[in-house]
């Protein structure tokens, strides 16, 4: 059954798809009246809903059934990751999503090849977001994740600096056979914690950006004795943190 989502509060009453909503409804779906079809509505509630007025432009739906199962992960997750060359940003935004990541967000760094203009990232985000929620209706997910941007990691570091735990995956650590720090938290308190977790570029962080994170509290963590890529790192971390959190 196709998931979508309202920007409203659940309440019992119609509501009204979005336009773009109601034409993947009737043209790609084919759906008729009285069919059903999962919403997710902002209070985190989900139902499961009949349509009970199906137009190309308009269709109108009533709850009829709460969904009680949750989907979302009881840690939540936001990754921090300078852009990625071509069309490797789009493609971490929709993996991620369909494993749980809560929030996304980019930063620049040293040496990431790959710029965002602070007056282009509205329309980037845009794109972004469109992608992010259809990961989440194909994933029957309850949100959609943020997605942001932070010109310096001063910025970052300050905006997230309330974060429970805060995490820094360095290429370097895969040759370190004593570093078992992931191992350590992955098997500690994650029940409902905030978690970030910083990845570089293609690049990678540079050593000075890289103190400047320690010297904020972040810790070092290694992702296996690979050199995973930089799309490849945070799919590795999330999945591990998902196992550890609900299937462990």
């Amino acid at each position: 059954m196709q998931q979508y989502f309202i920007k409203e509060n659940y309440n019992k009453q119609n509501f009204i798809l979005s336009k773009d909503d109601s034409y993947h409804i009737t043209k790609v779906m084919r759906k008729k009246v009285g069919d059903k079809v999962f919403v997710a509505f902002l209070n985190n509630k989900r139902y499961v809903c009949e349509l009970v007025k199906v137009d190309i432009e308009t269709v109108e739906i009533f709850p009829i059934e709460e969904v009680t199962h949750s989907t979302e992960l009881d840690v939540d997750i936001t990754i921090a990751i300078p852009p990625l060359k071509n069309d490797k940003i789009e493609y971490l935004i929709q993996k991620a999503t369909e494993l749980g990541v809560n929030n996304i967000v980019l930063f620049d760094s040293e040496r990431n090849i790959a710029k965002i203009k602070a007056d282009k990232f509205d329309l980037k985000k845009k794109r972004w977001s469109k992608i992010a929620k259809e990961a989440s209706e194909q994933s029957k997910r309850g949100i959609i994740p943020t997605i942001n941007y932070e010109k310096t990691i001063f910025s970052l570091i300050e905006k997230y600096k309330d974060i429970d735990y805060k995490l820094i995956a360095y290429e370097n650590e895969s040759a370190n056979i004593d570093n078992n720090n992931l191992s350590k938290f992955l098997q500690g308190d994650l029940y409902k914690k905030t978690v970030i977790a910083i990845f570089g570029s293609e690049g990678g962080l540079s050593a000075n950006e890289v103190k400047v994170f320690n010297d904020n509290k972040y810790q070092l963590v290694g992702l296996g004795k690979r050199i995973l890529r930089a799309e490849t790192a945070p799919l590795y971390f999330i999945s591990c943190l998902a196992y550890f959190s609900e299937l462990n």
